[in-house]
């Protein structure tokens, strides 16, 4: 009985909606803009945090050791030594594998065929402790893996296994070259199986950590030893609760292995960190978390905004169905049946609204996640779990939104509504405070805009001390290819040659170092005079360059000369520092013709100063740097810098073939522009403004309609009382400033409201602003000032729909 009355219910309000489709498209409308929000972000938080890495066997049992700087702080890597050390004592783990995610490019020969691949250099035990299984063959084994540059074996992703062997069922014990060694194949990766964490990247192939200085040959030679004051960390550690322990005790074990380790110069304070997050490093778990809460409560006010609004419009529409209703309740409806009735007819709207809001997530996942400021890999459509979650807060906005039509039509009165006797004042505050609460959520919107705004232009025209504009960036590891130092050298000079007479290219040199892209960074005694910046030593950056490197990058030469053609193999050792290292070492004194030692014989004279740029982190303070000359001091690691007349692929594609003239075997790494760097420092900030922007545009919009729909109705239903006002002499403007100054009012309300939100929600925001304060008064000021303007906009259809009412005929209706 109760199905068949709810399937009637259901009927009647479709043919009653039907009859007014401008509403009902409306209301359908404004619910899916509402919808879409929730949905969009719901789909982020699940990719990003709650998707299982595929083929990773209860991923939930995972633990992260990083290592730890201090108690609670931590997130770096490993070294080898380290991990053996932490391996061997976790005894509550059945497993601890180490891995390099940053691996190397290589070229992979295979036949007459060659291709570039990113390798990763993995423990033995990596696809045993993440529970893989091969596809094709097997992974390695612990002999593998137990002496340097002993066994040449390779696992290829399932990727790379189609691409060059045509998925080749066989292909187990064929070999290929890599950089020009030969590998044998001893198994594949399953289809799907990338590593465990979505931000590192997508291996093509998989070798043991001991080939690592067959392949890259740069990497410090004892990597794989501990040796007095040496610290070479560059392995990620993820390990596997033995069934039964708890990750307190898992803990509580690697801190006690971690604080037993002892060797000569073992930095105070360091240890490890045990972390639960497996797929993310703390800081980037940190930084999506406080995204995700950030947007989740954007479009949640979104979605509030809207739900009032579509309140509003139930309200405005009941007020004029009260005969209807009053003839039902007359014939015998009771006030249960009524209030049914409405609720069927706001749940049509409900999930009409909800199918368009899913529908438009389905077109904005992918949108969305290609503003994080991270690169996560995945599908970001609605799932199941967003689409179940996206059916209950559908359900639950119906609910919120019908309840209140619905109890006014279960609270008709037969009299009052036959002769359509109108009530006034507690049903009008109810639409007066909806919509000063749409202000409020509004101004709450537009105030985090601004300042998200205003911090994404503090971060993008932050000064950096070197330009980016048109500077192209072509990686290449010469040692990884067969390379020493004076055919490396030789590399270089002849590859800078070529790509200097390329058309369009105005200068070109070298680095090691890419700002924002790692932390080179040396120490030193100080020289006679001289007194150290950190404890007994001077700590600095440290970069290899070639000539024409601060012309290339725009950094301005305060004193002496840069690196030249004059600083070349034999010649007096040359460096230039900036001025921060100059102040540090000499203040108030010229730096020029001193001398840095390098252990106990290199000596280099400084022969230039430069202006102090960023390197590392956006807006950080002036930190030491110094650049000595490639043909010096000579470092495989190469990253071309090409300044160009017009940043364009095909300049940048010109620049690969000069170098591939060269050595057409050179494998790149990463290849692109300095803007682009940039624009990855800027992500975090731009993705707030972005998105918060947009949400904020959508508040405004639904609030002005709110606004508008209100004082619309204030002026239909105040037609009789104008009527008068304007027969006694009210003039017109008069007329037009009292109903604007009602939608002021409800205006000044929300504002006063919204305040007092937007001041205690900012502080939430602090970890994703740049140069601006959470409680930036210029936003707050702007935000007011644009709800008030939107207010007066709103009102002013209305307002003039006021000024055109005739007395007279007012009148003779009465």
């Amino acid at each position: 009985m109760m199905g068949r009355d709810l399937v009637q219910d259901l009927r009647f309000g479709a043919r009653t909606l039907l009859r007014r489709p401008g509403f009902a498209a409306l209301a359908v409308l404004i619910l899916g803009l509402g919808i879409v929000g929730p949905s969009t972000v719901l789909t982020l938080v699940n990719q990003i945090f709650f998707q299982r890495p595929e083929h990773v066997a209860e991923p939930h049992r995972l633990v992260r050791v990083y290592r730890s700087w201090a108690p609670g702080q931590g997130g770096g890597s490993l070294g080898y030594a380290d991990y053996l050390d932490l391996r061997d004592g976790a005894a509550t783990l059945t497993g601890l594998a180490a891995y390099d995610p940053g691996g190397t490019v290589v070229t992979v020969a295979h036949g007459d065929a060659s291709d570039q691949a990113r390798a990763w250099y993995v423990s033995a035990d990596y696809f045993h402790v993440l529970g893989v299984e091969a596809a094709v063959g097997r992974f390695f084994g612990p002999e593998e893996n137990a002496a340097p540059g002993t066994h040449p074996v390779t696992v290829l992703s399932h990727g790379l296994w189609e691409r060059a062997f045509a998925s080749d069922p066989d292909v187990v014990g064929r070999t290929l070259r890599l950089n020009g060694h030969v590998f044998e194949i001893v198994g594949v990766a399953p289809e799907g199986f990338v590593g465990v964490s979505p931000v590192e990247g997508r291996p093509d192939l998989w070798v043991p950590i001991m080939m690592r200085g067959v392949l890259s040959p740069s990497s410090d030679t004892a990597w794989y030893q501990r040796l007095p004051n040496s610290r070479t960390n560059w392995l990620l550690a993820v390990g596997r609760l033995a069934p039964g322990v708890t990750f307190e005790a898992a803990q509580d074990n690697l801190h006690a292995v971690s604080d037993a380790i002892e060797y000569e110069g073992r930095p105070e304070g360091e240890g490890v960190l045990v972390s639960r997050q497996y797929l993310y490093r703390p800081s980037q778990a940190d930084l999506l978390a406080t995204l995700s809460w950030m947007l989740l409560a954007v479009v949640g006010i979104v979605l509030a905004i809207a739900s009032s609004n579509v309140a509003l419009l139930l309200l405005s529409r009941a007020s004029t169905r009260r005969r209807e209703m009053g003839i039902r309740t007359a014939m015998g409806a009771g006030g249960g049946r009524l209030a049914r009735q409405l609720l069927a007819e706001t749940l049509l709207l409900g999930v009409a609204g909800g199918a368009l809001g899913v529908g438009l997530a389905y077109l904005t996942g992918d949108l969305a996640a290609s503003l994080l400021p991270l690169p996560v890999a995945g599908d970001f459509r609605p799932d199941g779990r967003v689409l179940l979650a996206t059916v209950t807060l559908v359900l639950l906005v119906t609910l919120a939104v019908g309840m209140a039509p619905a109890l006014h039509a279960a609270r008709t009165d037969v009299r009052s509504a036959l002769q359509d006797i109108r009530g006034t004042t507690g049903r009008a505050r109810g639409r007066y405070l909806l919509v000063a609460a749409q202000v409020a959520m509004s101004l709450v919107l537009v105030s985090g805009a601004v300042l998200f705004a205003r911090s994404f232009q503090a971060a993008r025209s932050q000064p950096l001390g070197f330009q980016t504009d048109g500077r192209l960036l072509v990686q290449v590891v010469l040692d990884n290819h067969g390379y020493d130092e004076d055919s490396g050298v030789r590399f270089i000079q002849e590859a800078l040659d070529r790509i200097g007479s390329l058309p369009g290219v105005r200068s070109a040199t070298t680095t090691r170092q890419v700002p924002f892209q790692g932390d080179w960074t040396t120490e030193f005694d100080p020289p006679p005079g001289a007194r150290p910046n950190r404890g007994d030593v001077v700590h600095a950056g440290a970069d290899a360059v070639a000539t024409g490197y601060f012309e290339t990058m725009g950094i301005p030469i305060l004193r002496g000369r840069p690196l030249d053609g004059t600083d070349v193999a034999g010649a007096p050792l040359a460096v230039v520092i900036n001025q921060k290292l100059a102040e540090d070492l000499w203040p108030g004194e010229d730096p020029l013709g001193r001398t840095l030692p390098r252990g106990e014989e290199q000596r280099f004279t400084v022969v230039g100063v430069v202006a102090d740029a960023q390197y590392y982190e956006l807006g950080e303070d002036p930190y030491p740097h110094l650049w000595v000359s490639v043909l010096q001091t000579y470092r495989p690691r190469v990253n071309f810098l090409v300044r160009a007349d017009e940043e364009r692929g095909g300049t940048l594609r010109a620049v690969q073939d000069a170098i591939h003239e060269v050595d057409p075997d050179v494998a790149f790494g990463w290849v692109g522009s300095l803007e682009q760097v940039m624009d990855d420092q800027l992500a975090r900030y731009e993705v707030s403004a972005v998105l918060v922007g947009v949400f904020a545009a959508l508040a405004l919009i639904l609030a002005a309609a709110g606004l508008y729909g209100v004082v619309s109705f204030l002026v239909a239903r105040g037609t009789r009382e104008i009527g008068v006002r304007m027969a006694l002499g009210a003039r017109p403007h008069r007329v037009a400033a009292r109903v604007v100054g009602f939608a002021l009012r409800l205006a000044t309300l929300g504002v006063g409201v919204g305040l007092v939100g937007a001041w205690v929600l900012s502080g939430l925001t602090r970890s994703l602003l740049f140069g601006v304060g959470p409680g930036d008064p210029f936003a707050f000021g702007i935000a007011s000032a644009v709800l008030v303007g939107t207010t007066v906009l709103a009102a002013l259809v209305p307002a003039r729909r006021a000024t055109k009412v005739d007395p007279m005929q007012t009148i003779r209706m009465e």
